[in-house]
């Protein structure tokens, strides 16, 4: 693995809320973290995600780019979490079924909803979906820890480990058009380790150097784009996260947010941007940035963020098209969901 270590300046904090739109979605509750989060955007500006009520219930929705909000569940009146959205319209998540277990599924653009389960699955939670319809996430099996799965277009179904794990087991973080996936999987020690599992299975391990070992330390890839570049975060052994970008040739740039406690990589698009959040070192709270595929950093605070401690801007995902997507916590912990550009 060739690996480049870089130093970035910032460009400074950009003007307020930048190009920002907050919207809510109906049904909304307030306070106790209830509220609008978004999850996922694709290249037209379509945004999904989900709206907790008055009483935590959780449905799904949509926003098209005219700020229309279409509110559902997977299975009328269950728990439904929408993840992510391709360039179709087509979203993959998961839901509550009647049996209390997680299971996942698709929703195409007019609303048809296909659910599924890998066989013996206990839970399955649908993540991340490619611009052909192949969706990919994990499931909780028989042995009681989590396990990848591939789900084509078709509906067949390929399962798969990151690693050999008797703790927490494997997690996937993304899918592109290629069917290559990534996410991350916990050792014996609860030690995070990245992996890149091609078409045919082949499994490459991602461990940045200098990632910690510790529990929940350690190397966690979070998006791969078409091209096969992965962006994501790394634990050191201090318990700091810092940022990386591997590229498809296995060059591992890692960076952090000047000014930074932490940094979180959240998205990753096929120009080489990365978004995420960095938590203020003076108040607690967390804030928006996006680095461009030149290295440069634009700092960002979304509509209705407060700067309290453990609240603020949590970015979730970057579209292609260069629009990011999250959710803001206000002064009274209720999220709210915001779409734009810095």
């Amino acid at each position: 693995m060739k690996r480049v270590a870089v130093f970035v300046l910032a460009l400074g904090i950009a003007p307020a809320h930048a190009a920002f739109v907050s919207f809510d979605a109906p049904g909304g509750g307030t306070g106790g973290g209830r509220g609008t989060y978004a999850y996922g955007v694709n290249a037209d500006g379509v945004v999904v995600g989900l709206v907790d009520d008055a009483q935590s219930k959780a449905s799904g929705y949509v926003r098209t780019p005219d700020g229309t909000i279409t509110v559902f569940n997977a299975v009328t009146g269950a728990d439904t979490h929408a993840i992510d959205v391709n360039s179709d319209g087509t979203l993959v998540g998961y839901y509550t079924g009647s049996d209390g277990h997680l299971h996942g599924y698709t929703r195409t653009a007019d609303g048809t909803i296909v659910s599924f389960d890998p066989k013996k699955s206990k839970g399955t939670q649908g993540i991340t979906i490619n611009l052909k319809g192949d969706s990919a996430g994990q499931y909780a099996g028989s042995d009681g820890v989590q396990h990848g799965f591939l789900r084509a277009a078709n509906g067949k179904i390929v399962t798969f480990d990151g690693g050999v794990s008797n703790t927490f087991g494997t997690f996937v973080t993304g899918v592109n058009a290629a069917k290559t996936v990534t996410g991350f999987w916990f050792d014996s020690a609860s030690s995070m380790h990245g992996y890149l599992r091609s078409k045919d299975g082949t499994l490459t391990p991602i461990d940045i150097d200098g990632a910690g070992t510790g529990t929940v330390q350690g190397t966690q890839p979070e998006s791969i784009n078409a091209n096969g570049d992965i962006a994501g975060f790394y634990t050191d052994g201090s318990s700091k996260r810092h940022g990386f970008l591997r590229t498809a040739d296995g060059t591992v740039t890692t960076f952090d947010v000047p000014g930074a406690a932490n940094t979180i990589v959240a998205g990753l698009n096929k120009k080489r941007d990365i978004a995420g959040y960095w938590v203020d070192p003076n108040t607690g709270a967390a804030r928006g940035f996006l680095r461009t595929a030149k290295g440069k950093f634009k700092k960002f605070d979304a509509p209705n963020a407060s700067l309290q401690s453990g609240r603020g801007t949590f970015v979730s995902r970057i579209g292609d098209d260069g629009a990011i997507v999250g959710e803001a916590f206000d002064v009274n912990f209720t999220s709210h969901g915001f779409v734009g550009t810095p």
